[in-house]
């Protein structure tokens, strides 16, 4: 992971965390999406051993992935942080290996994460009565 982006994330005192659905067509200039994708609920997550926790599973699974990365994306979840006056948002798809974060709207660098993640993020967003979309078939 780019090393602004994990300072971004390990220093901004909350997250939004974002369940999407990626069946649902990508439309770039809905600006009711995340990044064209749809939003189907979020959850501030104050709470810093929690975004400890995920973090740090966001971390080694980018630091296992040898660079994997399959052609598909369809990402599920979705961070937004705010960070010294910057917006830094995260569209990741950890079933295609492929995360893309964003700094004022504006594409930077991606990354590739494994699906390791998935599971925590997940419980996050069950216990915020957040639904999930359809998960991929094991």
């Amino acid at each position: 992971m780019p090393a602004d982006a994990a300072t971004a994330l390990n220093e901004a005192p909350e997250w939004e965390l974002f369940s999407l659905n990626p069946c649902i067509e990508e439309d770039p200039d809905d600006n009711s999406r995340f990044h064209g994708w749809k939003i189907l609920g979020s959850t501030q997550i104050t709470d810093v051993k929690t975004r400890e926790k995920l973090m740090q599973s966001l971390e080694e699974s980018v630091a296992a992935n040898p660079g994997m990365a399959a052609a598909c994306f369809a990402p599920r979840h979705g961070i937004r942080v705010n960070y010294k006056g910057q917006q830094h948002d995260f569209v990741i798809c950890f079933e295609c290996y492929h995360g893309t974060w964003f700094t004022d709207d504006r594409q930077r660098e991606g990354f590739n994460p494994t699906d390791a993640p998935a599971d925590a993020f997940n419980g996050v967003l069950k216990d915020a009565k957040v639904p999930l979309p359809e998960q991929p078939a094991s």
